[in-house]
């Protein structure tokens, strides 16, 4: 399903989408909406690298340093 939009955009930006679509043999609205999802995803993938540094040092002092992946494989073939 499509919904349609209408906006405004200073001349100088209307005239650079049309440039691009021109180029990219696409439609103005396709430009429109790949912009739209690239920054989405650039959004999303922010909000995730922020919950994973949210978690940086959570683990800190509960596993011993001197235990590595190695170690932990060997005893668990032993």
């Amino acid at each position: 399903m499509s919904i349609r939009k209408n906006f405004t955009l200073p001349d100088d930006l209307a005239k650079k989408l049309e440039e691009m679509a021109k180029r990219d043999g696409k439609k103005q609205s396709q430009i429109i909406q790949e912009m739209i999802k690239k920054r989405i995803k650039e959004e999303e993938k922010e909000k995730k690298l922020k919950s994973l540094h949210s978690l940086k040092g959570i683990l800190t002092g509960k596993i011993p340093q001197d235990i590595t992946i190695q170690t932990i494989m060997s005893e668990k073939n032993v």
